[in-house]
């Protein structure tokens, strides 16, 4: 017991080590994960209407495909941290998982035979990891857990098992196909491999007998298997229907060739990020995986086990590798496949090694991996270390980000680093301009790369509109000599480090009131006709179409909708007459001073059915489910407001149903509105 409790606490305090960088520093060096955060938020957010800049270039994809999990479990994260401590409570659980479920598949396959589970610590940082393959990172370990539950209730699986069993999958698939694919590979080789071998071992024993007698011990010892086929068809039926719809939506794939295949190999690449220094020890593992192969080896012979149950994981080992050599790197939009797979051989051989060896064999196998461990463990840290300054100076000019706005990015050398001269294989300061959709609320990243693939949560809506009507510019590694002639007319710029630079587009100093009107007290007033090109203006009203964008310091659309608009009955009053139109949320935004104003929009249905209105001012709900009739009904309603920032942003949106109610249109409508000031 004494003895256990020390292999527990060795590696509580080896997982305490392996998690301290995470917290030491304030960014994680990753090249995706920034862009898994910011969609995490997107995710959480989407549904405040408020947030008209996110749900006008974002739309939501929610169908089940694998890559959800990281984002949910963010997302859940986000409800009660903020988005680097939640990414940081996420990597916890990615990077600790790692070695926990490895020691548990070595603890189900060797009883305490614990001498090589401590592998799972060196492949806990990986390449994977650090190109942001978060869905990846949780699906490994979800990988492990599942097996090992497979194999400690294999022979004995009942209801409740395969409950557990099947969730433990699920998650999986929802991580990441790679991962999904490969579990179901391995526990098929698995099965196969035991099950024949017992229904062929039981034949054989009787093979002098009758042949029913022999094809009954034959089918004694098969059936569990045939029992694994069929509780394993829904697991089944999912890979395959992905897998053929893959095959239908894309023709060919990529390879690297085999100069690549022989590189990434024996430099155990899974385990290179930032140089080629953890190469230099990667032969050294595997000399000593090759003494205990040969250790293993010889072990069996003198004790003439020649068949083991965990011979297995060799042939996993062995069917793992030869899909590493023959899969294409990339397939359709999925890449890093060889990556992918590379990253379980190593740990997937690891349960075959011989477990009850001598003690001072046991000890010293131990101790060499453990050793490997710490140098891996110490060298990324020591490169993070040096990546963390930089990265801060990239995310220095985030407090300029103000809500309700949209950013693009411009990154001349994604590797660049002036402590490490260049990141050689992953590229932490690609995406990690996310980090600027992350402070302010309602924040448009429209760099935000995921949004282009069907298998994330966050698609584009009105995303590709947005080019050139950035609010931001945030520039990147550029050499001192870059002028930025293109944005000099437009922006100026706010914020400079030595590889950043940070512009804003031109603000008015203060709102343009020539375009106002005055009441007979003095009072200021602006009024607004909502009409297409073609329509009659309201004598004393501005026109607004629906293509008239926001100009600072006077008015306009802050979002691409709406993008219907219509001329409606000559006999109707001109402010009421016509009208624009649309399913998405609309924000139109007017600069005027602070003070107290009345505001009075106007509504009106030509249509044969109504509608039903919804609009936020300010952030505030202001009209809630408003009825407007059909048959040329007008109505108007009024609010007032306090206007403390200088502007005013109403916006309109329609009920969340997805069929409207009888005799209702599912788009909203809108004449126009009149803002009046009550007091300065």
């Amino acid at each position: 017991m004494l003895k256990l409790m020390n292999w527990k606490s060795f590696f509580l305090l080896l997982l305490i080590l392996h998690l301290l960088p995470l917290w030491i520093f304030t960014y994680f060096p990753s090249q995706d994960g920034p862009s898994h955060i910011y969609n995490a938020l997107t995710l959480k957010e989407y549904h405040k209407h408020e947030n008209y800049m996110l749900r006008d270039v974002w739309k939501l994809n929610i169908t089940v495909f694998p890559n959800w999990l990281s984002h949910l479990m963010l997302a859940a994260f986000l409800y009660v941290f903020p988005p680097i401590v939640a990414e940081k409570v996420f990597l916890t659980l990615a990077v600790g998982l790692v070695p926990i479920s490895f020691f548990y598949l070595i603890d189900a396959v060797h009883k305490r035979g614990f001498v090589f589970a401590w592998l799972g610590f060196l492949f806990s940082y990986n390449y994977l990891l650090f190109m942001g393959f978060y869905n990846f990172a949780i699906s490994s370990s979800l990988f492990f857990f599942s097996f090992g539950y497979w194999w400690r209730h294999k022979d004995d699986i009942r209801v409740n098992h395969l409950i557990f069993l099947y969730v433990l999958i699920l998650l999986t698939y929802l991580s990441h196909i790679s991962s999904y694919g490969l579990l179901l590979l391995g526990l098929s080789t698995a099965a196969t491999c035991l099950w024949v071998c017992a229904a062929a071992t039981a034949a054989w024993r009787v093979r002098k007998e009758k042949i029913a007698h022999v094809a009954a011990q034959f089918w004694t010892g098969i059936k569990p298997l045939v029992r694994f086929g069929l509780y394993m068809v829904p697991a089944y039926f999912v890979l395959m229907e992905y897998y053929l719809k893959s095959l239908r939506d894309f023709q060919d794939g990529h390879r690297r060739g085999m100069e690549w295949i022989k590189d990434y190999f024996w430099g155990v690449k899974s385990l290179v990020y930032f140089t080629d220094w953890h190469i230099r020890f990667h032969h050294v593992l595997l000399v000593i995986l090759g003494i205990a192969i040969l250790v293993s080896l010889a072990y069996r012979i003198a004790r003439k086990q020649w068949v083991r149950k965990s011979d297995v994981f060799l042939v996993i080992a062995v069917v793992f590798t030869i899909m590493f050599i023959r899969a294409p790197w990339q397939f359709g939009t999925g890449a890093w496949i060889n990556d992918r797979i590379h990253f379980y051989i190593i740990l997937m051989l690891a349960p075959w090694f011989v477990a009850d060896m001598w003690k001072w064999l046991r000890y010293g196998f131990a101790a060499v991996l453990v050793v490997i461990c710490l140098l891996h463990l110490g060298r990324t840290t020591f490169d993070m270390a040096r990546l963390s300054p930089e990265l801060a100076e990239q995310a220095s000019g985030t407090h300029f980000i103000k809500p309700h706005t949209s950013y693009a990015m411009r990154v001349r050398d994604w590797q660049k680093s002036d402590a490490l001269g260049s990141v050689k294989y992953v590229a932490p300061f690609g995406h990690s301009v996310a980090y600027y959709g992350l402070y302010a609320d309602d924040v448009a990243n429209l760099g935000n790369y995921e949004a282009k693939h069907n298998y994330f949560p966050i698609n584009r809506l009105h995303q590709p509109t947005y080019g050139g009507r950035e609010d931001y510019v945030v520039a990147w590694a550029y050499p001192p000599e870059e002028k930025f002639d293109d944005l000099k007319t437009d922006f100026d710029l706010i914020h400079e480090t030595k590889n950043l630079k940070l512009f804003q587009r031109k603000l008015a100093e203060a709102p343009d009131l020539s375009i106002w009107s005055k009441t007979a007290d003095g009072r200021r007033v602006i009024r607004f006709d909502m009409q297409p090109p073609e329509g009659q203006t309201a004598e004393g009203y501005h026109a607004v179409h629906r293509d008239l964008g926001y100009v600072s310091g006077r008015f306009g659309w802050k979002t691409h909708s709406p993008r219907s608009q219509h001329v409606g009955n000559a006999e109707l009053p001109a402010d009421y007459r016509d009208s624009v139109w649309d399913r998405h949320d609309a924000a139109f935004k007017l600069d005027l001073p602070n003070g107290r104003y009345r505001v009075t929009n106007l509504f009106c249905s030509a249509e044969d059915k109504g509608h039903q209105v919804n609009l936020i001012a300010n952030g505030k709900r202001v009209i809630k489910k408003l009825v407007i009739p059909s048959g040329n009904e007008t109505v108007k309603h009024t609010y007032e407001i306090e206007v403390t920032d200088e502007h005013l942003t109403q916006v309109i949106f329609r009920p969340n149903e997805r069929v409207p109610k009888a005799g209702m249109h599912n788009h909203w409508v809108w004449s126009g509105f009149t803002v009046e000031q009550i007091s300065r």
